[in-house]
């Protein structure tokens, strides 16, 4: 006899500094959510990666006919457009754990050109780069608020105090 028990309620809740971040257009219509912790250190290593990588993203697409929907009507080009978005996605949602895709690409196919001659994808991730950046140069300043804040008072005890000259030596 197999007995599927409820969690009743009991969970552990851990800090992990992950924040819930929407991910709005141009209009301020949420999109998608994603989430994001601002002090993982290797953020910026994943983003690079990904940049770097992304390229071979793109390289199927060399030839293809895309619409305005980011979609194509030949074999071919379909089956090089599911190929990239294959790659793109495998490489977003390493960038974050697994939710970048969904966030960016669920009511917006990653392939769409839009109105500076990108495609879409381009832009959420051009986008994602100035977002890193700026909140990890944030999180970086509050760390040094903080240290700061506690070491300073260390400092300031154990700094060598001046000798006093004693009176009569020369």
């Amino acid at each position: 006899m197999s007995e599927v028990m409820e969690n009743k309620g009991l969970s552990i809740s851990v800090d992990d500094g992950s924040e819930r971040v929407p991910v709005l257009n141009k209009q301020g219509k949420e999109i998608g959510v994603f989430f994001f912790n601002p002090t993982d250190l290797g953020i910026i290593d994943r983003y690079n990666e990904v940049v770097k990588k992304f390229p071979e993203v793109l390289e199927p697409l060399a030839n293809v006919n895309i619409d305005a929907n980011g979609e194509s009507d030949d074999d071919e080009s379909i089956a090089a457009l599911g190929e990239a978005k294959e790659k793109l996605f495998e490489l977003c949602d390493y960038l974050f754990g697994g939710n970048f895709a969904e966030a960016f690409f669920g009511t917006v196919h990653p392939f769409s050109p839009v109105s500076n001659g990108l495609f879409y994808c381009e832009n959420a991730i051009s986008a994602v780069g100035d977002f890193i950046t700026n909140r990890f140069a944030g999180r970086v300043l509050d760390i040094h608020d903080r240290v700061e804040k506690y070491t300073k008072s260390y400092t300031a005890q154990n700094k060598p105090k001046p000798r006093k000259s004693k009176k009569g030596s020369s």
